[in-house]
């Protein structure tokens, strides 16, 4: 398991790549602001349709 900051996140979602955090580390813990940064601020940009609740 690892638990990721917006970063990765929205880079690799930006080259259709988000997968590969699951394929290496199985579990993504993602922090309530991570979270809210990528998915609710980031609306409309890479990363937010990745993970919603």
């Amino acid at each position: 398991m690892i638990v990721s900051n917006s970063s990765p996140l929205i880079n690799l979602s930006a080259i259709n790549q988000l997968e590969l955090l699951r394929m290496i580390y199985g579990e993504i813990a993602i922090p309530y602001a991570v979270w809210d940064e990528v998915v609710v601020k980031g609306k409309g940009r890479p990363g937010e349709t990745a993970y919603r609740r």
